[in-house]
């Protein structure tokens, strides 16, 4: 059974862009779960690491806020 992969935190040396993902499910989007590039300078060697349980809930009230209508 597929499961999605743990969240993870992109960080671009050049210019200090960060984001940190929380995939729902195994079917990564690009710009959204996955990043290749820096979506700010276009630095294509971006750092990617276990995002921390911080990173994590921060993501996720970013998302949920978002997603919310007032």
């Amino acid at each position: 059974m597929p499961m999605p992969p743990l969240p993870r935190t992109f960080i671009c040396p050049k210019c200090g862009w960060q984001r940190t993902t929380t995939p729902a499910s195994d079917a990564l989007r690009l710009n959204i779960d996955w990043f290749y590039c820096c979506p700010v300078c276009q630095h294509t060697e971006l750092e990617a690491r276990p995002a921390s349980r911080t990173e994590i809930m921060r993501a996720r009230l970013i998302q949920l806020f978002r997603n919310t209508r007032f």
